[in-house]
C-alpha cells in the first residue's frame, strides 16, 4: 500500500553542538574545538529526510516564538516539509538541547530539559492531516495529543510509526495503536530483559504490528513473515552519530510511503543514517532521492 502523506507528530528542538576530546567523559572540564546551532530533534529530521526523498510532510508540533522556532520553520521548509499546523506558542519556548560529540568516533551525549509540563499545557494540534492514506510518525512527546492522533489514524485505517525510547506507561497507552514500534536497544534491554528477541516477540505478542529493534553499526532486528529477521548496517567514516536514527525512521517511512517491501525500506533506511553519520548535526547529511536510487542494495534480510 501507499500513502498520500507522511505526517509528524513530536517535539521540534535546536540543538547546541560542541564537538570536544575528552579522555573520558567522568573529567569536570571538558575543551570544545567546534560549536554549531541546528535544527534536530526526531520529528523535523525524519520529516525533513521524508521530503528530501520526495515525500508529501507535514508537521504538528508546538515550537516558541523565538529564535529557535524561526530556524526551525526555515529548515523544515527549505527541506520541503509543510509547516502550516506547526503551531508558533509565545507561552512555550523551543526546546534546545546541548549535544556534546566526540572528535574522535562521534560518540555523544545530551543535556536536554524536562518538557513534560509544557507539553501537556500545549495547545491542541490540528489532526486533519491524518486521513486513511497518511503515514503518522509519533514519538512519545505530547502523549495526550499523540494518542488522539493515533486512534484517529487507526479508526481511518492509517498506518502508525512509533520512535520510543522506553516503555514507559505513556508509550505503553501508545502501543496498540502502532503498526511499527521501532525501538533502540535501550527499550529491548528494559522491555526485553536485555534479550532484543525477547523484546520483540512481547511487542508482536502484546500489541501486534512489525516490531523493529535498532543496534546502530550491527544493523538491527525487525518481525516480519512470522519470525524475527536482521536488516544490516552499511559502514561509513563517522563523524557524528546525532540524528542517525532520526534520519532512519524518516527514510523507512519514505520507504514505506513509496510502495517498498518492508525488507527494502529497512535497507534504504539503514543506508540513509549511515550517510548521515557522516556529517555533523542531526541533519548534516540527508539522503537525497538519487542517491537513495544509485545506493539501493539486494535484500539485506536475514533469517
Amino acid at each position: 500500500m501507499s500513502y498520500q502523506r507522511v505526517v509528524g507528530l513530536g517535539l521540534c528542538v535546536v540543538d547546541h553542538i560542541y564537538v570536544v576530546t575528552p579522555a573520558s567523559w567522568a573529567e569536570t572540564r571538558l575543551r570544545y574545538t567546534e560549536r554549531r546551532v541546528a535544527p534536530g530533534g526526531m520529528t523535523t529530521t525524519a520529516l525533513a529526510q521524508a521530503a528530501r526523498l520526495g515525500c508529501n510532510a507535514h508537521v504538528l508540533s508546538v515550537v516558541g516564538d523565538d529564535e529557535g522556532g524561526q530556524l526551525i520553520g526555515r529548515s523544515l521548509r527549505a527541506a520541503g516539509v509543510k509547516t502550516r499546523r506547526l503551531i508558533v506558542s509565545a507561552d512555550h519556548p523551543t526546546t534546545v538541547a546541548v549535544v556534546l560529540v566526540e572528535r574522535s568516533g562521534g560518540d555523544r551525549r545530551f543535556l536536554v530539559p524536562d518538557r513534560r509540563s509544557l507539553e501537556r499545557s500545549a495547545p491542541e494540534l490540528d489532526l486533519a492531516a491524518i486521513d486513511a492514506k497518511t503515514l503518522l510518525l509519533v514519538d512519545g512527546h505530547f502523549p495526550r495529543q499523540a494518542l488522539r492522533a493515533v486512534k484517529r489514524a487507526r479508526g481511518l485505517g492509517a498506518t502508525v510509526m512509533g520512535d520510543f525510547n522506553r516503555p514507559e506507561p505513556a508509550i505503553r497507552a501508545l502501543l496498540p495503536f502502532v503498526d511499527y514500534p521501532v525501538v533502540p536497544e535501550e527499550f529491548a534491554v528494559a522491555y526485553g530483559n536485555g534479550d532484543a528477541r525477547r523484546a520483540i516477540r512481547k511487542l508482536r505478542e502484546h500489541y501486534g504490528g512489525n516490531p523493529i529493534v535498532t543496534q546502530g553499526t550491527r544493523g538491527g532486528l525487525y518481525w516480519a513473515g512470522g519470525r524475527i529477521r536482521r536488516y544490516r548496517a552499511s559502514r561509513v567514516r563517522v563523524r557524528d552519530t546525532t540524528g542517525a536514527g532520526d534520519v532512519f525512521h524518516g527514510a523507512l517511512a519514505a520507504g514505506l510511503v513509496q510502495g517498498l517491501e518492508l525488507i527494502d525500506a529497512l535497507d534504504l533506511a539503514a543506508r540513509a543514517a549511515a550517510l548521515n553519520c557522516t556529517a555533523l548535526g542531526g541533519m548534516g547529511r540527508l539522503m537525497t532521492r538519487d542517491e537513495a536510487k544509485l545506493g539501493r542494495r539486494s535484500r539485506p534480510t536475514q533469517p
